[in-house]
Order: structure tokens, then C-alpha cells, then sequence
């Protein structure tokens, strides 16, 4: 470990100890693609020997970036986001970046904090999983001129670029598959409002229509451990049901847990998430949910980030949405 006093290694000295300039070093540092590999590995192992560490504050003076990136999301405890955060981190380097991670916990003033730390270091751009009140943020960043996209949700009273699920068509396909399920007195457990709550009930509430005798009753809960228990045992207590469509796969998990303290059979309640962990995780409850490719969804958020951040400033502002599939579990399968 280096002393307080230990000067840095510089460019200068990798590049004489390879005998290569300072540019291939520098480009070879960058994993430039217009280098052999062998070059490149040769410069990097000798770079990482002599401890050379980037100065990434010299590199955005001269450059103009600092090939860094802020994924802002509100809980990096839930799977998906786990998910997200390596299909995200995976796409950057394809363009030379690094991402830092902030965890907000929805609360806007943790949110505020995370903005102005990514702004403070001086990040490239910001991948933004909004709260309620995230149009505060989003407008504190276009306020610094940062390129932001936003995960999952926007605001209608804020323009800003986002890539979206397609919630609603999501909402109507759990929707038709719980009808075709036989359920008929059917619960949406959802997230407080945001637009992606409010398409994925617009979505089930559609389906509802189709079928003559079915009956939906839509609940909201603050997150997956904010009164979920008491929000369905008061349901039951007042009709029992046999089918739910829960907000996001946590939801579900957190239902189906509550479900069996009810003592509710397994299989009397059917049970439909949003999110498909279950595609990358193994979990002792086969879920049914709505499913929007992972790798696909971070591909397109950094993919136009990075348009923003190269300044292309055409289309301002995109939303783009990616299509939504039902994958089907034991959790929806006939007793």
C-alpha cells in the first residue's frame, strides 16, 4: 500500500517500462479497439505490476468525460434490479465506462443526495430509477445540462428519455391469464402511483371487461413488506378471492407468504408477478409473471444514454418501450 507520500505512478513510466509511447499506453488503458490484443494485455499487466491507478479527473480535463456513468435505483435489495445493475454495468464497458450504484429506498430526499453526489463527481450521464417524486430530480439534472434516461416510469409534466415496459399490454395478459384460469374474484396488489402502476392496472382492468361475472378489487400497498399481510387478510376477511396479480415478483413472493400464515391452500389462489426474476434466479416458488428481456432492457438504456451523452440530441424526448410476454409457472397451473 502506498504511503501518503508516495508519488503516482504516471503514464510516462508504464510507457518506459514497455518501451511503447505514452498514446498506445494511454489507448491501451482504454482498451482502445484499434490495438492488438496482446499489446493491450502486455501494457495493462505491466500498468496493474507498477501500480499505475487512472486519474480520472486529469482524463476528463483533457477529454471532456469521465467515461462514468450513475445508475440511480430505489432498491438494489430486489432481484430485478440486482439483474439490471450487471446487464447495465456489462453494457457500459462495451463503451469504456464504469458505473456507480445509488440505492435511494424511494425516498426523495436519499434520491436528491444520490443526484448531486453523481453530479458532484462529475459522471457523463445518469440512468435514473425515479421515486414518486423523481420529476424533482430529473429536473435538477436538466437544470446541469446532464444526459439522464429514466428506468421503468416518467412524468408527464417532466420531458425527459425513458425506456419502459409495455405495463399496460403486461397488466392484460395477467389478466386474461388468471380469467382463463377460471379465477373470477381476482385482487391487482399494486405499488403506490406511478405510471408504471397505473398502465399495469389499466392493463388488468381491460382484461376484467372481457369477461362477463368477473370481479376485481385493486389494492395498494407501500412496498412488498408495507402491509401486504394486513391488505389481504382485510380482503379476504371481506370475500375471499382466487387470483392475484401482484405489482412486481416481489409482491408475489411476499402474497404468497401471507397466503400460507392464512393457512389458504396452496393452489386456491393463483398468482400472477411482474419482472421474471425467476429467469436468472432459482426460487422455491414457480411464479408466473410478465417478463420484458433484462439484457434487452439494459442494452436500450445505456445504448441511448450514450447517444445523449455524444450529444445527439435528435427525438428529445424518447420513450421507448419494449414488449411484454406472460411466463407461465406452477403458480397459475391447475390444483
Amino acid at each position: 500500500m502506498q504511503s501518503k507520500g508516495t508519488q503516482r505512478i504516471t503514464l510516462r513510466e508504464v510507457a518506459q517500462e514497455t518501451g511503447f509511447s505514452v498514446n498506445t499506453v494511454s489507448k491501451a488503458l482504454r482498451d482502445a479497439p484499434d490495438l492488438s490484443v496482446q499489446t493491450k494485455r502486455l501494457i495493462q499487466d505491466t500498468a496493474k505490476r507498477l501500480g499505475y491507478v487512472v486519474n480520472n479527473m486529469a482524463s476528463a480535463l483533457r477529454s471532456g468525460y469521465s467515461n462514468v456513468l450513475a445508475l440511480i435505483v430505489g432498491d438494489i435489495s430486489n432481484p430485478f434490479f440486482g439483474i439490471l445493475c450487471k446487464e447495465i454495468e456489462q453494457q457500459a464497458a462495451h463503451h469504456g465506462c464504469t458505473v456507480i450504484v445509488f440505492n435511494t429506498e424511494e425516498d426523495p430526499d436519499k434520491e436528491d443526495r444520490a443526484v448531486r453526489t453523481a453530479l458532484s463527481q462529475n459522471v457523463d450521464g445518469v440512468l435514473l430509477a425515479p421515486s414518486r417524486n423523481g420529476a424533482e430530480a430529473v429536473r435538477l439534472l436538466q437544470a446541469y445540462d446532464k444526459p439522464c434516461v429514466l428506468i421503468g416510469r416518467y412524468f408527464p409534466q417532466r420531458p425527459a428519455d425513458a425506456v419502459l415496459f409495455d405495463d399496460e399490454n403486461g397488466g392484460y395478459l395477467a389478466g386474461k391469464h388468471l380469467l382463463e384460469r377460471g379465477c373470477r374474484d381476482l385482487l391487482m396488489l399494486n405499488a403506490p402511483c406511478n405510471t408504471s402502476a397505473e398502465h399495469r392496472a389499466k392493463g388488468f382492468a381491460k382484461a376484467m371487461t372481457e369477461t362477463s361475472g368477473a370481479k376485481c378489487r385493486l389494492l395498494t400497498a407501500e412496498s412488498p413488506l408495507g402491509g401486504v399481510k394486513d391488505i389481504l387478510k382485510n380482503a379476504w376477511q371481506e370475500s375471499p378471492f382466487d387470483g392475484i396479480f401482484a405489482y412486481s415478483d416481489l409482491f408475489a413472493m411476499e402474497a404468497a407468504s401471507v397466503l400460507e400464515e392464512m393457512g389458504i391452500p396452496g393452489g386456491a389462489v393463483k398468482l400472477v408477478g411482474f419482472d421474471d426474476i425467476q429467469s436468472r434466479l432459482a426460487l422455491p416458488l414457480p411464479l408466473t409473471s410478465v417478463s420484458a428481456g433484462k439484457a434487452a432492457f439494459g442494452e436500450a438504456l445505456v445504448s441511448l444514454l450514450m447517444r445523449r451523452i455524444l450529444g445527439d440530441t435528435a427525438d428529445f424526448p424518447i420513450r421507448q418501450v419494449l414488449p411484454t410476454t406472460l411466463v407461465i409457472r406452477k403458480s397459475t397451473q391447475p390444483d
